[in-house]
């Protein structure tokens, strides 16, 4: 055959093969975004700790509020500890700390 270009079931085979890598590749970049995040807020979790250390040792407080990027972040000290509660993808999470 002299034609050039591409034949109509061509451009359909491209297109699918296309398609297929798309959605493959979108589900595992969603996951890893979220995971991402949560790891994210588990380390600003972490650094609120250490500052409520310093405010503990300090002045003495034995709770109080961080808010960074609208989450918010309540830390307390416990006996020995001191634990942040914070909100990870709409559900409750803490990290405590020991003294």
């Amino acid at each position: 055959m002299d034609e050039k270009g591409q034949s109509w079931p061509e451009a359909m085979l491209a297109l699918l093969i296309v398609m297929i890598i798309y959605g493959s590749l979108l589900p595992m970049a969603s996951t890893m975004t979220s995971s991402i995040s949560a790891k994210k807020q588990a380390m600003i979790a972490a650094e609120t700790s250490y500052q409520a250390a310093i405010h503990f040792k300090t002045s003495g407080r034995t709770s109080g509020r961080r808010t960074y990027e609208e989450i918010h972040y309540d830390w307390s000290v416990d006996p020995g500890q001191i634990c942040v509660a914070y909100e990870v993808l709409h559900a409750a999470a803490s990290k405590c700390v020991k003294l």
